[in-house]
C-alpha cells in the first residue's frame, strides 16, 4: 500500500457511516452521494482515491485504481475490514483532525474566536477547540469524542504502540 499519509478514500452512498468513521480516524474520505457508476470511478481516479463500495459489479469496470468491496453491513465490521484488507494502521495523532461534515482538515482555534459559535455551556467548560475552515463547524472534546474512543479502542487492528 502507498504511504499512510497519502491514503484517500471515496465511498458510495451506502457507506456513509463508514465514511464518517474513516474521517474520525483521520483519513481523507469523500462521501459520494450520486450513483456508484462511471462518474464515481472517474472522480476516484482523478483524485487518486481508493474506492470503497458494496457494489460488486464495479469490479468489472475499466478502472486503474484500487477498488475494495466492503462485505459487512455493520459499520463496526466495515471499518475493521477496510483497515485489515488494505493493511492500514491508523495514526492516533491524526484522529479527530478532519471535519465530519465536509472532509476538510480541521485547524485549532483560539477560544475567543468561537465565542458566539458554540453553546455557552461548551464555551465555559472547554478550552480546546478545532474549527473547519471550509464549513465553519466547531469541534471540542465532548462526549462524542469519548464515544468515538470507545469504538476505536474496540477495533481489532494490529498496532505497534501501547
Amino acid at each position: 500500500m502507498s504511504k499512510e499519509e497519502n491514503i484517500k478514500f471515496i465511498t458510495d452512498i451506502n457507506l456513509g457511516k463508514l465514511a464518517l468513521r474513516l474521517r474520525i480516524l483521520g483519513y481523507d474520505t469523500l462521501f459520494y452521494r450520486g450513483m456508484a457508476g462511471l462518474k464515481f470511478l472517474e472522480k476516484a481516479q482523478e483524485e487518486k482515491r481508493i474506492v470503497l463500495t458494496r457494489k460488486r459489479d464495479l469490479i468489472k469496470r475499466q478502472f486503474q485504481g484500487v477498488i475494495q468491496i466492503v462485505e459487512s453491513d455493520r459499520v463496526e465490521k466495515q471499518i475493521e475490514e477496510v483497515l485489515e484488507k488494505l493493511v492500514l494502521e491508523p495514526i492516533p495523532a491524526k484522529y479527530f483532525s478532519i471535519c465530519l461534515k465536509c472532509n476538510a482538515p480541521l485547524q485549532e482555534v483560539l477560544k475567543e474566536e468561537i465565542l458566539n459559535r458554540v453553546p455557552t455551556y461548551v464555551f465555559d467548560h472547554y478550552s480546546r477547540f478545532m474549527a473547519c475552515p471550509q464549513c465553519e463547524a466547531v469541534y471540542w472534546p465532548g462526549t462524542h469524542i469519548q464515544n468515538a474512543w470507545k469504538w476505536i479502542k474496540a477495533l481489532h487492528i494490529p498496532t505497534h504502540h501501547h
